[in-house]
């Protein structure tokens, strides 16, 4: 048996689920399986195997993340002066101007997209009309499939590539590539946990109720930024949007950690300095921060990791302005500490693999929070648009 199969058995907390095994198999002896819970593993056809272990030294949770100097990255508000491109976007719109460089260099952009079966994938966009697939965050994980090989294929031809995905995915594309890349700039952003597949597609089901999708978006801007508000546009010209995150069950469960991935509640790849060029997040707390860098439509928070980073960075014509990193991770802590599990994931899990209760059902069930903690997380919302008040709230209680 291969390293990474008595890993997986071990535990199921080991494997992230970043394809790295399945893409650098000589033999395509990998097949990525999806569980009870609906994440992807890998499963080691034996009569293909070889023994060679490429998927075990390619594996970002066998070995360490590769050496980088832990100091404090360069820290910036950001925002896309385009309102067009804005309002598509999940925070700033940056994504789309790293893209847009790239593009015109002739390379190509790898991100999580949509599939015709609207679950979330990663693709490659070469030119404008592919890229809008890849705006906006999707809050699933997303299928890697064989990216990897594709971006090296990219890169060996002299063409530029942009990857953007977990920290996780990069960190295995890094060891499947096995040397530095001039032409290759690679961004992660700040993960709060990736939920499972099968959660979003039986939610999608019960929410469409057969009706046809002509658009989702996890993080529709009609409203407000600051949110979450899940759009499904149907063809009928109907629509579905939540008033905010509090009253789609979906993204509560997710910000409620009740169906993320086991590892990622043990994720490796939480630091403030990471192998990576970038790092993208919305930058909550902005308007406390730099409140000259809020207007309510998305902004943009930036970590820089690498001279390549900092030089493509300071090239977009965006609005820029330095933050203080200390401050900014206060309001984005996944930066640098893991997701602590719903203490209902064992139950939620239990009942979802039962099948005997509708998804909505199981989710509600699930999420419900105490009256005195809905009493202060409505004071929170209150508070958090004075400026200060959160910052010396989080500052005293240390988080």
């Amino acid at each position: 048996m291969i390293t990474i199969e008595k890993m997986i058995q071990e535990d199921k907390i080991n494997c992230v689920g970043c394809y790295g095994c399945y893409n650098i198999c000589p033999k395509k002896a990998i097949v990525m399986e999806e569980d009870e819970e609906g994440f992807r593993y890998p499963i080691v056809q034996q009569e293909k195997c070889i023994q060679c272990e490429a998927c075990s030294r390619v594996c970002p949770v066998i070995h360490s993340i590769p050496d980088v100097e832990e100091r404090t990255p360069d820290t910036y508000a950001a925002i896309n002066e385009d309102w067009n491109i804005r309002r598509e976007s999940s925070s700033g719109g940056i994504f789309h101007l790293l893209a847009n460089y790239v593009l015109k260099q002739g390379g190509a952009v790898y991100g999580a997209g949509f599939d015709e079966q609207w679950e979330v994938v990663h693709q490659v966009a070469e030119n404008q009309a592919m890229l809008a697939n890849l705006r906006v965050s999707k809050y699933v994980q997303s299928r890697i499939e064989d990216t990897y090989y594709k971006v090296k294929k990219t890169l060996e031809s002299g063409r530029q590539a942009l990857f953007v995905g977990t920290p996780c995915q990069c960190v295995a594309l890094k060891y499947y590539l096995k040397k530095e890349y001039d032409n290759l700039v690679l961004v992660d952003f700040i993960c709060h946990g990736v939920p499972s597949p099968k959660v979003w597609r039986q939610y999608r089901t019960w929410r469409t109720k057969g009706k046809e999708i002509e658009r989702i978006s996890f993080r529709n801007k009609n409203l407000s930024w600051e949110r979450f508000l899940l759009l499904f546009l149907f063809k009928n010209n109907n629509k579905y949007l939540a008033e905010d995150l509090n009253h789609d069950l979906y993204l509560k469960g997710f910000l409620q950690n009740l169906y993320l991935r086991p590892s990622c509640h043990q994720c490796k790849f939480c630091h403030k300095h990471r192998p990576t060029d970038l790092t993208l997040a919305d930058f909550w707390g902005v308007q406390d921060i730099l409140p000259e860098m809020y207007d309510g439509k998305g902004t943009s928070l930036v970590f820089i990791h690498s001279t390549k980073g900092k030089e493509l960075f300071e090239s977009l014509p965006a609005k820029k302005m330095k933050a203080d990193f200390d401050r900014a991770i206060q309001y984005n802590p996944s930066m640098v500490r893991p997701s602590i599990p719903s203490k209902n994931r064992q139950r939620f899990f239990e009942e979802f693999i039962a099948g005997q209760q509708s998804i909505d059902q199981i989710i509600k069930e699930n999420t419900k929070i105490p009256l005195v903690q809905q009493v202060k997380g409505r004071l929170y919302r209150v508070l958090y648009h004075i400026p200060g008040v959160v910052w010396t709230y989080r500052k005293v209680k240390g988080k």
